[in-house]
């Protein structure tokens, strides 16, 4: 198994079922699971007769908690052994695969972050180069810039998309209003026609 799988299934086990972090003075019950001593008082607080376990709901007869020492010294030590990993990984990712020194600058031109390494010649030679912190601070005001024009530009389809939803709305109307004015007019010459067939 990898260290980062073997790492992952070390801190779930190490994790309480109830508050789904660090085992806090670990007991266990009755039906051999784990949980922070606070974490299944609260959960049994109400509770006088019969005291189902949070995992399997198997009933303890008694609110009887053993602590489980053991278990509590090795989640402080898996505790450690992750958090130095997470430390480790994000170190690592800050490092320059080609000189193993830290990524501290931003080439404009290539839109790559170096090292001081990288930046010697010939590879970035010529190039606009900048600390990381300017580069980042640079690039996010003018992702900002292009925010209130897209913003702007979004309302104006919104109101165009209603615009145009309300176009077949009138259309259907209008023709509903011309079709009653033809039959209108249509019963009206009728009429008119039946008149002139009796007159004559």
């Amino acid at each position: 198994m990898a260290v980062p799988a073997a790492l992952a299934g070390l801190q779930a086990e190490a994790n309480c079922p109830v508050c789904l972090d660090y085992l806090r003075d670990p007991i266990t019950t009755e039906c051999g699971h784990n949980f922070c001593r606070c974490c299944i008082q609260q959960s049994w607080a109400d509770l006088s007769d019969g005291f189902p376990c949070p995992v399997c709901h198997h009933t303890c007869p008694e609110r009887h908690l053993r602590s489980n020492t053991q278990l509590g010294r090795m989640v402080d030590t898996a505790q450690l052994l992750i958090t130095r990993n997470k430390r480790k990984s994000q170190d690592e990712r800050h490092l320059c695969e080609k000189h193993d020194q830290v990524l501290s600058l931003f080439c404009e031109d290539d839109l790559q972050v170096l090292c001081p390494m990288c930046v010697q010649p010939p590879d970035h030679q010529g190039h606009r180069v900048r600390p990381t912190e300017e580069a980042a601070s640079h690039h996010r005001q003018r992702l900002s810039s292009y925010i209130e024009p897209l913003k702007k530009q979004v309302a104006d389809i919104q109101k165009l998309i209603a615009i145009q939803s309300k176009k077949p709305v009138e259309l259907r109307e209008k023709v509903e209003n011309q079709k009653l004015e033809l039959l209108t007019e249509f019963e009206g010459l009728k009429r008119w026609e039946r008149l002139q067939h009796c007159c004559s």
